[in-house]
């Protein structure tokens, strides 16, 4: 009898398998949808339909990229998560992929490491503090005084609690001890142009969205948040020059996939990012948005990134005790 069950055990195992490899040879044979968890026209929507855009032909079906705002951007990736892991689903990811389970450690309704598996690491750009034009400071070490003369005056504004725009300038109240309040916005862009018109006095801001209005005199730059300076600002200071090294936390663009995707899709676009990413036109047009796109790497190399994130946020949560539960 035991050996009975063994042998149908082992038909129906190697019946099943030649289906399953052929399914996910046959992969896509219809269009794949990449979810951006916050409001259209924001950095990570941005890259993410440049990248959309090429890897489109190379897998042979649409690229359908959608953003589903909402809680922070909990609702979609959440919703990504527990999604058929068929290789049809994607999430864009970014620093707030792994900073909630810190922020969020008894509410959060899915785990970044344990329900998403890695896929492709697209690249970086750094953040900026940036304040109107018609603030009276031209200085970090200014505004830090101008605040502190103002104390529950200033505002700041952010698209989504939980993310490097909001954990950054929290950071910044901690180590300086000012006080500024966070008026919440459904998007970057209508937070920039509160910004610009003054309504808000202060934003953490991605140099996609930054540049241009720095440059028309609209805002201006007092730091950069990297360990070099931006090369489209090259007279803005960083944060480990003003004095401030734990300021230091660029943005990251990724691609990740329920859990369970089968390993040859997950190897396979992960191969054709690959190829996205190396071409001049591409590089050219991320670097023009203010990013630098990744090198060469397999989904092992961008997991072990995303655990490290998910431990260093820990810590920088803790030590500012940022919690929103």
């Amino acid at each position: 009898m035991r050996c009975s069950v063994v042998i149908a055990s082992l038909v129906a195992l190697l019946g099943a398998w030649p289906f399953e490899a052929s399914a996910q040879a046959a992969w896509p044979t219809k269009p794949v949808h990449l979810i951006v968890p916050f409001p259209a026209g924001g950095q990570l929507d941005v890259v993410s339909r440049l990248i959309a855009d090429r890897l489109a032909p190379l897998v042979g079906q649409p690229v359908i990229v959608e953003a589903k705002p909402g809680a922070d951007g909990n609702i979609a990736t959440e919703t990504v998560a527990k999604s058929a892991p068929d290789g049809y689903t994607w999430l864009a990811a970014s620093p707030p992929t792994t900073i909630q389970p810190s922020v969020r450690p008894k509410t959060l309704r899915y785990d970044p490491l344990r329900d998403f598996q890695a896929v492709a690491f697209i690249g970086t750009s750094p953040f900026l503090f940036v304040v109107p034009a018609s603030l009276p400071v031209n200085s970090l070490k200014e505004f830090v005084a101008y605040a502190k003369a103002r104390p529950g005056e200033l505002s700041y504004a952010g698209s989504a609690r939980g993310t490097v725009v909001h954990l950054a300038t929290e950071l910044l109240k901690h180590d300086t001890g000012i006080a500024m309040e966070m008026i919440g916005y459904q998007g970057q862009p209508s937070a920039i142009a509160d910004l610009i018109t003054g309504r808000v006095q202060f934003m953490t801001l991605g140099t996609i969205l930054a540049e241009p209005h720095i440059k028309a005199g609209k805002l201006k730059a007092l730091a950069v948040l990297d360990a070099k300076r931006y090369a489209g600002l090259p007279d803005v200071p960083t944060v480990i020059e003003l004095g401030y090294p734990n300021l230091v936390m660029s943005t990251w663009f990724g691609l990740v996939m329920p859990r369970e995707t089968p390993r040859p899709i997950v190897e396979r676009v992960n191969a054709e990012i690959m190829k996205v990413l190396a071409s001049p036109d591409v590089v050219d047009k991320l670097r023009a948005m203010g990013v630098d796109a990744a090198a060469p790497h397999p989904p092992a190399k961008f997991e072990q990134f995303m655990q490290d994130d998910v431990a260093r946020w820990k810590k920088v949560v803790a030590d500012a005790a940022i919690v929103l539960d």
